[in-house]
């Protein structure tokens, strides 16, 4: 194995949801070795299969992976080194969601999701990073989400991990500025890729509509901006404009606004 040549990979967690999947097809169809993660074997084979469909010489590989177990991240850089693989872009795709009022959110559920979105996520970046060579690229795209930019009531763990998320990134971004790291902050607001999420975009009615943006158009743009090393990408004119608006408009409206909204979003949907 040491005598082998080393096959540089993307590494794509939430390989087979709905903007995963968008990531592993643009990915294929550009030609680009890729080691996708997720926590179904089944799920993961079955796409290895369709992709391999798209692209059959190109290389794919996969790995049973689980951001809340901190011993499953370190199994993973076992299997880098058992099959050469050396990972020159990350994309943090994968996530844990949330909703409803901290009142009746068992702790387990809010736990999880820190140690999904913050932990998980925060391991795995590291270890890639210790694991790159000095004079050698590596991308990182990390899939954040337009709830990162403020306070969200009724989403209000989600929302603080990605703010989390944001931040991190951005501060790794400048630390690593001159080490040749290229990182990229993806905010979309909610993408129709589950039953769960097009209930939730219906329930927000023509401002749900209207935000949606394709997993597919996502994952293009967000390969582009990357390349182009741009810091913060925000999916998607009318959520752009969104964000506009919400630094410019008092913490306190915001807060009530966005409250408000989920609130009747999630009494449609039967959520407490």
């Amino acid at each position: 194995m040491e005598n082998e040549k080393i096959q540089y990979v993307t590494l794509l967690t939430g390989a087979c949801g709905g903007l995963g999947h968008a990531f592993a097809t643009e990915l294929t169809k550009n030609g680009t070795p890729i080691l996708i993660c997720g926590t179904s074997e089944t799920k993961l084979t079955a796409l290895k299969d369709e992709l391999s469909t798209i692209n059959k010489d190109l290389k794919i590989f996969s790995f049973v992976l689980d951001l809340s177990n901190q011993q499953n991240i370190a199994n993973l850089a076992t299997f880098l080194t058992q099959h050469n693989l050396q990972v020159n872009r990350l994309i943090n795709n994968a996530g844990f969601i949330t909703e409803g009022s901290i009142k009746n959110a068992p702790i387990d559920t809010l736990l999880q999701t820190i140690k999904v979105n913050c932990e998980g996520t925060i391991s795995l970046t590291k270890l890639i990073l210790d694991q790159k060579k000095s004079d050698e690229e590596l991308k990182i795209i990390t899939i954040a989400s337009l709830a990162a930019n403020y306070p969200m009531p009724y989403m209000a763990i989600y929302a603080s991990t990605k703010s989390l998320l944001k931040n991190f990134m951005l501060s790794l971004r400048y630390e690593y500025r001159k080490d040749n790291v290229k990182v990229t902050i993806v905010t979309p607001s909610a993408i129709a890729t589950s039953q769960a999420m097009k209930d939730a975009i219906s329930a927000q009615g023509f401002k749900g509509k209207i935000s949606c943006v394709s997993p597919e158009k996502i994952a293009r743009k967000s390969l582009i901006k990357n390349e182009h090393n741009r810091a913060v990408f925000i999916p998607g004119g009318f959520n752009k404009f969104v964000n506009f608006i919400s630094c410019l408009t008092p913490r306190a409206l915001k807060i009530h606004f966005i409250g408000s909204s989920w609130k009747k979003s999630q009494n449609k949907r039967n959520i407490d």
